[in-house]
């Protein structure tokens, strides 16, 4: 992914300018904080844990501090390589200032342009994904894969799949404009990772994870409790962006709003009889309800602006029926 070109291109659609470098003063861009120092000791997870319980203004005064020189080098470094590291650190600092800040939409004023920084995080997130997708030898995405991804942990200490998770599920819960998130193709990108997590065998692929948790360290915390937890964020955020205006229109191009529809057909028809006969959990049915809620919020704030689409492809049935249930 060339974010240069694709930042520049993103800035002059929603009419922003580049802003001006800020020259920082030698003391704080030298070296970093003692926050980023206590990261990379080895004993990162309790002097953290430690930080943040006794932040002080001037802990938060250099954690912000922070943010803000990763997010430059991210903006500014010519290097696809150097831009990615810089991005997983100012995300993962993102995490952590959320945490001690009540109003979301007030830190990413004060932190960073609040529409470029939705786009970047959701870009990323769908980059990332796309990359395990390709990775298959299926093309398609895999439950492993998946939460592997999100439990993965780099040797500095940052879960970069869990933290990207983690930012969008933070953006889209504040009062911030959602068109940034949704140019970036996050949605269509988390129906395809619901029709994963929505496969016809849930069962089996449950005891997939479960059974892979002692063959990789990457893989090490993938079991039920960790799949819970990303679907959980997963419909949050989707349900959040299916709300907003042209949430439906912007599944209309990669034709994953037709996907969503499947999911919600397939359900209806082969998911319940399949639960009555004691093959597929209950878990299962609950996911499948909130596919069924999450395409009647699109359908609800689409202002019929797919209407075309869906007698094309002769959906209105599925609609129907779904409804029904």
């Amino acid at each position: 992914m060339k974010w240069v070109s694709l930042l520049k291109d993103f800035k002059e659609k929603v009419g922003l300018t580049a802003p001006a470098t800020t020259t920082s003063s030698p003391s704080s861009s030298a070296a970093p904080s003692p926050f980023y120092n206590d990261i990379n000791n080895n004993n990162a997870g309790s002097s953290s844990q430690s930080y943040f319980s006794s932040s002080s203004p001037r802990d938060k005064y250099e954690l912000e501090l922070d943010f803000k020189r990763h997010w430059e080098e991210f903006r500014s470094s010519s290097s696809e390589k150097e831009k990615e590291k810089a991005l997983n650190v100012t995300v993962d600092i993102f995490c952590r200032f959320v945490k001690q800040h009540s109003n979301v939409a007030q830190l990413i004023t004060m932190l960073v342009e609040t529409h470029i920084f939705s786009f970047v995080v959701g870009r990323a997130f769908v980059t990332d994904i796309e990359k395990l997708r390709l990775s298959s030898k299926t093309r398609l995405l895999e439950i492993e894969s998946l939460i592997g991804y999100f439990s993965e942990i780099t040797e500095d200490g940052i879960q970069p799949g869990s933290n990207l998770l983690q930012a969008v599920e933070y953006l889209v819960s504040g009062p911030i404009d959602k068109q940034s998130l949704l140019d970036s193709g996050i949605l269509c990108c988390l129906i395809y990772i619901l029709n994963a997590l929505l496969v016809p065998d849930g069962k089996i692929t449950r005891q997939k994870v479960t059974s892979t948790e002692g063959e990789s360290e990457v893989l090490e915390n993938t079991g039920p409790d960790r799949r819970l937890e990303v679907e959980g964020s997963v419909v949050h955020i989707m349900k959040a962006l299916a709300s907003h205006p042209v949430a439906a229109q912007s599944l209309i191009e990669d034709n994953s709003l037709q996907l969503l529809f499947e999911m919600v057909a397939n359900g209806s028809l082969i998911l319940f009889s399949r639960y009555k006969e004691g093959l597929v959990p209950l878990h299962n049915i609950q996911l499948h309800r909130h596919a069924m809620q999450i395409l009647g919020l699109l359908m609800a704030n689409d202002n019929g602006s797919t209407a075309k689409y869906i007698r094309k492809h002769q959906l209105v049935m599925i609609t129907f029926y779904s409804s029904e249930l």
